[in-house]
């Protein structure tokens, strides 16, 4: 069994070693899977997108030949690229073998720290199926009925509330890190830049915010 996250322009992420379990939930649903017993997996049902959850590690160097570790990469490139398509809110395809999971989503969040001696990354990451969902504009059940085709992302799960709040850049942070820390959740720190870029407190890079700027926060 081997976990793999791809984007259209061909890049492949290969976990390196499996999760010792994997979360899909709804709304409604929730189920937990042991990936080392998944055998047949019935994935939820509901109205809403499902969304998968896991933790897990990236070896480092000094572990790569461990007999678990089925495609070794440096545990700083693989954070890099999953913070990219995070921070870019990427549609991937997660595919993982021996089992039904084979979707379109969007990193939902994605964390990670280092320690030991050995290199390795601690990580938790958590992804939403990106479905169309077929709204009817006009009541209407029939087959003439006029239909819109929304993408359902990890941007347009939640509405952007109002701003009401402001935070001043200090040095070393990130749009993710003021997220984090104003908000409790470093995913939303699309909704703080739009805000902001919006007002013309910062400029159209993201990457490029500096110290003393004034940063308009969302309720």
């Amino acid at each position: 069994m081997d976990f793999y996250l791809s984007d259209s322009e061909g890049k492949r992420l290969h976990f390196p070693v499996n999760p010792e379990r994997i979360t899909a939930a709804t709304a409604a649903r929730m189920q937990t899977y042991e990936v080392i017993e998944l055998g047949e997996v019935k994935l939820p049902q509901g109205q809403t997108p499902v969304r998968f959850s896991w933790e897990g590690f990236f070896p480092g160097e000094g572990r790569q030949n461990l007999a678990i570790v089925k495609s070794w990469r440096d545990p700083k490139e693989i954070a890099g690229d999953l913070s990219s398509w995070r921070d870019a809110g990427t549609r991937l395809r997660l595919m993982v073998t021996e089992t039904p999971i084979n979707h379109d989503v969007y990193i939902e969040s994605f964390e990670h720290t280092w320690g030991g001696g050995h290199g390795d990354a601690q990580y938790q990451i958590e992804l939403v199926q990106a479905r169309e969902l077929v709204v009817r504009t006009d009541g209407d059940k029939s087959k003439g009925a006029t239909v819109m085709i929304l993408s359902a992302s990890a941007s347009s799960t939640r509405p952007k509330p109002a701003p009401s709040k402001t935070y001043t850049v200090k040095p070393g942070d990130t749009f993710w890190g003021i997220a984090k820390k104003t908000l409790g959740n470093g995913s939303r720190w699309r909704e703080i830049y739009e805000i902001s870029e919006n007002t013309k407190l910062v400029g159209p890079d993201p990457n490029l915010i500096k110290p003393g700027q004034v940063l308009r926060l969302p309720v």
